[in-house]
């Protein structure tokens, strides 16, 4: 299968099934070996149009005799790929780009349908550039939401809270993130991995903020090395392990790892644990369960037990307290657009108010386990005040058995630039990672 048409079909079922591109794309490269080139060229036309699906359909709607709601999703996936060929990547001649297009087109239609995607196309293709100015009339933020390819509705709140700065909040967003790699000190050194990491990539650069990460560039091989095989790092962004350093876990502690997910973030606990205590690595999702269990395997974690099961059932389900417990909340996600942009077209307004009662829901789950005198982290990858601040003000309003504690002392640098209003906050714009938040709390009483 060649690269455009496995591209439309990993597209189409992220449409379909709203399932994370990057599971979808894995999963269609392995099934359809393909050269190391066309590989490439999969990767650069499903997350380029999904990071620029707003100005794509903005072309496509000038360019296009019929409205973009009343175009089947299959026809309309194929004149993304089209568009965005002929927008952004100039190597591909744009001959080719609307041939290969109507190609595709002709798997799935009639001849109607060829000669609709050729006519659309090349009218995009002769007035590209002109459809993407601003129209006489045309609400601003409607435009730049079109421009820089976001949902309207997240405009107004980030220009609200950010000001100006919300348009290079909006770039950043649209921008490649780096692969970032996470040390396993449980079975190497930074300084092994950043010399091994060295002969698999064309550039290696030490992280930012946590020690014992590292960015890389032009590294194909890394996940099917000898080196990840072993354990020696995974991959992570920077501001993921962020929350861990606020946790601060100690040998010898029990911890509660609420919404475990795939392991990483139990893989850092552990390291600072120096492989002693005891992670309690909880997780509703069995997926998540078996990529946990495989990860742990491969790193060499001995000292976290997975358990299957729901945080906001976590009172009922451990057995005795613990010393510390890191609540890494299920959240929409917007603060890892650069690296899961088809999150931009599905959440909205009410997601963030039936999020935010999940969320809460699972801090009253795991409070009863924690001790008196010990620390409860909460987190998100989420930008949205409903998600962050608003969850910790309002279940510190429920519970004054808790208290805020400042982060800066546990980050690195004492949290320059990471830390306000006694909150730790990423922007990927400012920090150039993850937007992530996280906030400590300790149980006084």
């Amino acid at each position: 299968m060649e690269a455009r048409r496995v591209a439309f079909e990993v597209l189409l079922r992220v449409e379909r099934t709203k399932a994370y591109a990057n599971f979808l794309l894995d999963a269609m490269l392995k099934r359809f070996p393909l050269p190391e080139r066309d590989r490439a060229l999969v990767t650069e036309l499903v997350y380029g149009v999904l990071r620029w699906r707003g100005r794509l359909d903005r072309l496509i709607a000038e360019a296009s005799s019929r409205p973009l709601k009343e175009t089947p999703p299959d026809l309309l996936t194929i004149l993304r790929l089209g568009s965005y060929q002929l927008l952004f990547l100039d190597r591909i001649p744009a001959y080719a780009a609307v041939d290969e297009s109507v190609k595709l087109a002709a798997r799935t239609g009639g001849p109607g349908v060829k000669a609709f995607v050729n006519a659309a196309l090349r009218t995009i293709h002769r007035a590209g550039e002109k459809f993407l100015q601003r129209k006489p009339g045309e609400d601003e933020l409607s435009y730049l939401a079109s421009l820089y390819s976001h949902p309207r509705w997240l405009l107004p709140r980030w220009k609200a809270r950010l000001g100006e700065e919300a348009l290079s909040l909006l770039r950043a967003n649209n921008e490649i993130p780096p692969v970032s790699l996470a040390t396993n000190r449980l079975k190497a050194s930074p300084e092994k991995v950043f010399g091994t990491l060295w002969d698999l990539a064309e550039q290696v650069e030490e992280g930012l903020w946590v020690p014992g990460f590292f960015r890389v560039k032009g590294a194909s091989s890394l996940l099917t090395s000898d080196a990840f095989k072993a354990g020696w790092f995974f991959p992570m962004d920077e501001a993921a392990a962020l929350p861990i350093l606020l946790l601060d876990p100690q040998p010898g502690e029990r911890i509660l790892d609420a919404c475990a997910g795939g392991g990483g973030k139990t893989t850092l606990m552990a390291a600072l644990m120096k492989g002693e205590g005891k992670i309690l690595a909880l997780d509703t999702s069995e997926r998540a369960m078996t990529r946990l269990q495989e990860a742990l395997k491969r790193l060499l974690v001995r000292s976290a037990k997975p358990l299957l099961g729901d945080a906001r059932n976590a009172h009922r389900e451990i057995v005795g307290p613990v010393d510390r417990i890191l609540v890494d909340a299920p959240c929409t996600g917007l603060g890892t657009l650069r690296r899961h942009p088809e999150i931009k077209w599905r959440v909205g307004l009410k997601d963030l108010e039936r999020l935010q009662a999940l969320q809460l829901q699972i801090l009253e789950g795991v409070l009863p386990c924690l001790k008196v005198g010990g620390i409860l982290v909460y987190s998100t990858c989420s930008t949205e005040p409903e998600e962050n601040e608003g969850v910790v003000e309002a279940f510190l309003k429920r519970h004054r058995e808790l208290v805020r504690e400042d982060p800066a002392p546990f980050l690195p640098g004492k949290g320059e630039g990471l830390v306000g209003d006694g909150y730790l906050r990423t922007f990927p714009h400012r920090h150039g990672t993850d937007g992530f938040f996280a906030a400590r709390l300790r149980r006084v009483r």
